[in-house]
């Protein structure tokens, strides 16, 4: 800086116009004035003459601005230190590559076998979609579903597995379970092994063992048992049904086939347990259900391509 310069600057200062900058650079010449001092112990008249005259623009002493000029540093620095963080941030998320989905899903009369990533089998039911990603990069194993889908569940205590359907979270470590979750019917977790929790917008309903099942609508949750032999049945084209009521099998046999059965009379009763192989097809499997239906004994009507009645 030469004395033209250092003039301006402490015009600047007398007039408070010096920006935090300024002063740091000031302050930066005074301190190499110091280092030039101890190298030449005889200052020369010139040095003392300008470095006198800015100590005569500056009325505060100058140990309090010594110190002073150590926050006016950092009031200059920090903010382009945030913003070289910034800077490094928006560069690190950049180079985050998006995490891509998969999907599969099923039509009418079909099952499918999914192999995840982690090396997890999904089995999906007729007319069920499953939606998981490429890689499971990150802390928790994340699947959603629509329809019925049966999980058998790698291990992996340090990277929990979670299927989500609507507002309902299934979380597993290694399992195997059964979750259905079709608009207008119950959603329904059973459990064939291992141990799985189930919350609801957050709020853990129950926690399952083996053999238990929780059935949930509307604000009604039922736990109770069921055949684990029957839970993976259907991923080999059987079907077996267990204290059932009319409109719980009807309801299995309306997503498999895509089909709607309509009636007059309450068909949430009776207790029936079916067994269909895979060889059978719906007329065989409606007249077996008139056979053995007695309350209520019911019959069925076809009124179009995918729509039967069932009257008594």
């Amino acid at each position: 800086m030469d004395q033209t310069e250092l003039k301006h600057l402490l015009e600047k200062y007398e007039a408070g116009k010096c920006t935090a900058e300024e002063i740091v650079l000031l302050f930066a010449w005074m301190d190499r004035m110091d280092a030039t001092a101890q190298e030449t112990p005889r200052p020369s008249l010139q040095q003392d003459a300008v470095k006198s005259a800015v100590m005569a623009h500056i009325h505060t002493p100058v140990k309090k601005w010594y110190q002073a000029r150590k926050w006016i540093a950092a009031a200059v620095l920090l903010p382009a230190c945030l913003s070289i963080v910034w800077w490094q941030q928006q560069v690190r998320h950049s180079r985050t590559p998006a995490i891509a989905w998969l999907k599969s899903s099923t039509g009418k009369q079909e099952i499918k076998q999914v192999q995840l990533p982690d090396g997890t089998i999904a089995w999906l039911n007729a007319a069920s979609t499953l939606e998981y990603p490429a890689s499971f990069d990150t802390r928790e194993r994340l699947v959603k579903i629509q329809g019925q889908v049966f999980f058998d569940v790698q291990q992996n205590k340090e990277q929990p597995f979670t299927v989500q359907s609507g507002d309902f979270r299934v979380q597993v470590l290694g399992t195997a379970f059964l979750v259905r979750h079709i608009a207008g019917q119950p959603t329904r977790v059973a459990v064939a092994s291992g141990k799985v929790q189930v919350s609801h917008k957050a709020a853990v309903l129950a926690t399952l063992l083996p053999a238990d099942q929780l059935t949930c609508t509307g604000n009604r949750t039922i736990i109770s048992k069921t055949d684990t032999s029957a839970l993976s049945a259907w991923t080999k084209g059987d079907m077996v049904i267990s204290n059932a009521t009319l409109q719980q099998v009807l309801w299995e046999l309306e997503n498999f086939y895509g089909i709607t059965f309509h009636s007059d009379f309450n068909m949430d009763q009776g207790h029936l347990n079916l067994s269909f192989n895979s060889n059978m097809s719906l007329q065989d499997k409606l007249d077996i259900i008139s056979t053995i239906s007695i309350t209520p004994k019911v019959r069925f009507r076809k009124k179009g391509n995918s729509i039967y009645e069932v009257y008594q």
